[in-house]
């Protein structure tokens, strides 16, 4: 993935329409389409916060259906063991519950199953409510698969938990998510053991370090067939979904690359746009990547009138011969995008 790619816009459109992928229902992510940044976040929030509340006992029966791998044994992103029944394993809070409340158990986040998972009893208990991080010289505890000790990350310095690479996203994105489904608990978000993860608000909610290494995670391991079959699974049971999983895109929309773009509703990412006016021929160029006569544009004078409009040319080429000279705007709709540019007829 390219982080490095701007979206220029001039004008605020509706968009036409909002694509969604894997098991989420038309329509589930409409009200967050064109929001960035803590509107983005919030918008969010207001999708994914009404859920069923469930009991959290009841969890290990539920993991039969959320976290039961294909081989016949509880997956486990705390150790290698393959356990078929409960004994050994605990119900792990990710996120630690210590973090949101002085009295977890009171409140609906305790019981979240995208916040839960089946975990070593063992390398639970040494995990604590460190915060996530990657360790630097001896770890105090490793079982071959997690590890604790002291953080080499930059940022923060203390004891912190780390995953394997294979799960580092994972963890990232059930993050994402908790900060997300209950930024209503901005006031109650903890420190405790956490100096370098959280905030007492509703925007970014996350510290810098902690955006820096989940968003660090997040890209180097992509959303797995696993995840995606558990977000449907868990959709299943308590009716709400994990965005980041669904659109891993929404990370770099909020706290990322692309934080000064609106989310168009689709995994895309912000693409460049210029155009090139040609006086002599008349014509104005598109750039390469998006020519395509399947691409609809739109020429507004600079008083908002639509002037002109039609599909771009295979080669990228929009004859402007029967337009007057001054500025104009024009908009391309491409992959969900709103792209927009000026050019000057003289």
């Amino acid at each position: 993935m390219n982080f490095r790619y701007k979206l220029n816009t001039i004008f605020t459109f509706l968009l036409l329409s909002a694509l969604v992928w894997g098991q989420a229902p038309a329509g589930y992510y409409d009200a967050a389409v064109t929001k960035k940044k803590a509107k983005l976040k919030t918008a969010l929030h207001n999708i994914i916060r009404p859920h069923t509340i469930l009991e959290y006992y009841s969890s290990a029966t539920y993991f039969r259906q959320t976290d039961w791998h294909a081989d016949g044994y509880f997956w486990d992103m705390y150790s290698n063991n393959k356990r078929t029944v409960w004994s050994g394993l605990n119900r792990e809070h990710n996120l630690p519950k210590s973090w949101w409340s002085t009295n977890p158990e009171s409140t609906d986040a305790y019981s979240d199953l995208h916040n839960l998972y089946p975990s070593d009893a063992l390398a639970n208990e040494q995990k604590s409510n460190y915060p996530l991080g990657e360790v630097q010289g001896t770890p105090t505890y490793s079982n071959g698969l997690v590890k604790v000790g002291m953080n080499g990350y930059s940022g923060y310095q203390g004891m912190v938990f780390e995953p394997a690479d294979e799960y580092k996203g994972d963890f990232a994105r059930d993050y994402m998510y908790v900060v997300t489904c209950y930024e209503d608990y901005e006031n109650d978000w903890r420190s405790v053991g956490t100096e370098s993860m959280l905030t007492k608000n509703t925007y970014p909610t996350l510290k810098t370090y902690a955006i820096n290494l989940l968003l660090k995670w997040h890209r180097n391991d992509p959303v797995s067939e696993k995840e995606i079959n558990r977000n449907n699974a868990v959709y299943g049971i308590q009716g709400n979904r994990n965005p980041f999983i669904d659109f891993p895109v929404l990370a770099e929309y909020i706290w990322g690359e692309y934080t000064e773009n609106e989310w168009p509703g689709d995994d895309s990412e912000p693409v460049d746009f210029y155009i090139a006016y040609n006086r002599v021929t008349k014509e104005i160029k598109t750039p390469e990547a998006i020519s395509s006569s399947q691409v609809l544009y739109k020429i507004y004078s600079v008083d908002g009138i639509l002037r002109q409009t039609g599909n771009i040319t295979a080669d990228g080429i929009i004859d402007v011969k029967t337009l007057e000279k001054g500025v104009y705007a024009v908009l391309v709709y491409y992959k969900g995008f709103r792209l927009s540019s000026k050019f000057m007829i003289f």
